[in-house]
């Protein structure tokens, strides 16, 4: 065992000598510029690991997001899941609320189901939709059904075709939808309908393992900090993972 769970403070989904697939939680930043209490989760991973592991992050996951993630802990399994990701060979789910799409803009959910384009410029920690200049960002919308435990308030499924900076959260605002929750980009925020904390969870990625070759998938199929979701959204989920 390279990396001891014990010490870590969130879920080990699996492990070997070139790749860690961890469970991020939602408040914990991936990375530090500076850490010095080493709170973010690539320091945790360092302090736990035995003397000589090189860990190396591929990818990141915002603070207030949660989920799947992929650590490489040789520097040839960092450059094989680089590859993989500038090739496109991951498929990305996430699970974000959303308040209940409006009526007279979209009179049935399956109005909104579908791939969604948009140029994206990034500024600074922030990220603006633009019609020229930024960078065209891709996703699909699998699913939206209603939050069972939360009144006003829907659940989407959604495949992220690109990476972009807050890609998810900018691109449902654009289309009426701000994440709930999420005051940056003009979520409804407080207790209530359509209101309270933000939900946004990277729930299930497809990779090809740098090890053995084979296509893996993680996931967590019973997270006891997930959201309550309608039966039909663990249908679409469930086509999802077993495809």
């Amino acid at each position: 065992m390279l990396i001891d769970p014990s010490r870590l403070g969130f879920p080990i989904l699996a492990q070997d000598e070139q790749t860690l697939v961890v469970s991020k939680p939602a408040g914990m930043a991936t990375e530090l510029t500076n850490d010095p209490r080493g709170v973010a989760m690539v320091s945790r991973i360092r302090r736990a690991a035995v003397p000589g592991i090189q860990v190396r992050l591929v990818h990141r996951l915002d603070r207030v997001t949660r989920g799947v993630m992929i650590v490489a802990l040789t520097k040839e399994a960092a450059a094989f899941y680089g590859e993989q990701i500038r090739e496109g060979v991951w498929e990305k789910y996430y699970l974000a609320r959303i308040p209940r799409p409006r009526p007279g803009k979209f009179p049935h959910h399956s109005d909104l189901i579908g791939k969604h384009k948009a140029h994206i410029k990034e500024e600074g920690t922030h990220a603006t939709i633009v019609r020229a200049g930024g960078k065209q960002s891709f996703l699909e919308i699998v699913a939206i059904e209603p939050a069972p435990d939360r009144n006003g308030d829907c659940h989407a499924l959604i495949r992220l075709l690109t990476g972009r900076l807050h890609q998810i959260r900018v691109m449902f605002a654009a289309l009426g939808l701000p994440l709930v929750g999420d005051e940056l980009y003009g979520g409804a925020t407080g207790a209530g309908a359509g209101g309270g904390p933000m939900y946004l969870e990277h729930i299930a990625l497809w990779y090809v393992d740098c090890a053995t070759r084979d296509i893996r998938l993680a996931h967590v199929a019973d997270d006891p900090e997930r959201e309550s979701l309608s039966s039909k959204m663990k249908q679409a989920l469930t086509r999802v993972i077993r495809r």
